[in-house]
């Protein structure tokens, strides 16, 4: 038996694109039924930019982009822009409840207190609804659309990066 690799993240890179873009694509087709009803329409506006080309647009700064790998496989992805608004967080449907997506979130919510962001914003899916509410995000009073489907705007507020130790 090989040895197990530990969960790993990491900020993404460029060449990251191609396996996170499937993790997206799988995920939405597969885990956020809910949201998108099976509706052939929904899915596929939702699918639509979700391609290699776009991701490593989006892994460019200003914005941070973070991968999760289990095993040496690319399991979840998440990305937040400079504003403080998280954009993506998707796993591969065998990769749910592993504490990835939350491991993720984390990372993410590091960086916007090393950027000195003091919230972090969101619309979230049905689907993903409950993870939020779990990891401190709360309701704000807006609801937004996405692709047709409804969504609930949702923040947290960072608590403040420690300082540097300088020596």
């Amino acid at each position: 038996m090989s040895p197990r690799l530990p969960l790993y993240v990491r900020q993404a890179a460029l060449e990251d694109a191609d396996a996170a873009c499937a993790v997206l694509r799988r995920s939405i087709t597969e885990c956020c039924a809910r949201d998108h009803r099976n509706d052939p329409a929904i899915l596929a506006a939702w699918l639509g930019n979700k391609t290699p080309g776009n991701l490593r647009s989006w892994f460019s700064p200003p914005n941070h982009a973070v991968i999760a790998e289990e095993n040496g496989v690319t399991v979840g992805v998440a990305l937040m822009g400079a504003n403080g608004m998280i954009t993506l967080n998707y796993l591969l449907p065998e990769a749910q409840y592993k504490g990835i997506g939350k491991a993720m979130l984390e990372a993410l919510e590091k960086e916007a207190a090393t950027r000195g962001l003091t919230e972090l914003t969101l619309s979230s899916t049905v689907t993903a609804h409950g993870f939020y509410l779990r990891n401190g995000y709360a309701d704000t009073d807006r609801k937004s659309g996405l692709f047709g489907m409804s969504s609930t705007v949702m923040k947290k507020t960072l608590a403040p990066a420690p300082p540097a130790a300088s020596y």
